[in-house]
């Protein structure tokens, strides 16, 4: 029997595969108009000051260099996030394991505070 991690995992798979589609049929597109109409634009003359400027390929991968450090920048923040709230939601999942995954349905347990 599949877990639901297993099951979340899977799903998370197929939309990656119908996204990667998708970005497929997009760039075929995308040069088949390329490629019909790039003979219908014609010379521009160079932009003062082109040299110092990045072209489009390195302006695009320092995006996403960029962006890989903000998600890395906040998977750790996230970690520390779970980290400080850990006695909470440990002894939550602790206690999902004990019942087997079984949810308690009725009243809430009533608790007390420890003095």
């Amino acid at each position: 029997m599949a877990t639901a991690t297993d099951m979340i995992t899977g799903l998370e798979d197929q939309v990656l595969e119908t996204v990667k589609q998708g970005q497929e049929a997009v760039v075929k597109a995308v040069r088949t108009w390329a490629d019909a109409s790039k003979n219908l634009i014609p010379d521009l003359p160079p932009l003062p000051f082109a040299d110092q400027l990045p072209n489009t390929t390195e302006v695009i991968e320092n995006a996403f260099a960029f962006a890989d450090k903000v998600l890395a920048s906040q998977r750790e923040f996230v970690a520390a996030l779970l980290d400080a709230v850990k006695p909470v939601y440990g002894a939550a999942d602790q206690a999902v394991k004990s019942n087997g995954g079984a949810v308690k349905t009725g009243p809430a347990a009533k608790t007390t505070a420890a003095a």
